[in-house]
């Protein structure tokens, strides 16, 4: 049951809510309005439908179980440490930052250590698919795109050769379709 608010109180409440957790406006509301019979989510909820908020996101007695700076976590993995994933290898490269700067698929590690960063716009991918077999001689840094097509066609091979050949043929393929594009545009 909803308790009409008289428009002393609603004033009160846009006066008092900005700027202080609901545990202390609701002890004020309770000295400046002792008959008044509410609970703290009750003035919260005539509030939110007033659309009056106090602006903090956090409550102040949360800050106490916040990891401090200079802390680590007890289930923290060392550097080196490896998981699957979808069937590949994760291995943690770094320390800090996110967990897409921590992490990184071991295929591209492998690559990296060899022939230094990965260019934008291409992947490492297994001559032979077999995600598991990290030999460096099975690795092969091709165009998105290029794996792409290869993917939808089901082109790959255990054969090393053979899949060089594809994808230059694919990669031929991309060329001529973008050249016949930009001269079908002049």
């Amino acid at each position: 049951m909803s308790k009409r608010l008289s428009s002393k109180i609603i004033n009160w409440l846009k006066v008092n809510v900005p700027g202080r957790p609901w545990k202390e406006v609701f002890e004020l509301f309770q000295k400046e309005f002792p008959d008044f019979a509410w609970s703290v989510d009750a003035m919260k909820n005539a509030c939110y439908q007033r659309n009056i908020r106090n602006g903090i996101l956090v409550s102040p007695e949360s800050k106490k179980y916040w990891f401090k700076k200079g802390h680590s976590v007890h289930n923290e993995k060392p550097l080196g440490s490896e998981f699957k994933m979808k069937g590949y290898v994760m291995v943690k490269v770094k320390m800090d930052g996110s967990r897409y700067d921590k992490w990184k698929p071991k295929q591209v590690h492998i690559w990296e250590q060899h022939n230094g960063p990965l260019p934008k716009g291409y992947i490492i991918t297994f001559i032979d698919g077999d995600k598991s077999n990290l030999n460096i001689n099975n690795l092969a840094c091709i165009k998105k795109s290029v794996n792409g097509a290869m993917n939808i066609k089901s082109l790959r091979s255990e054969s090393s050769e053979l899949f060089k050949v594809r994808v230059a043929q694919i990669e031929l393929d991309q060329k001529i379709k973008k050249i016949t594009k930009n001269l079908g545009s002049d």
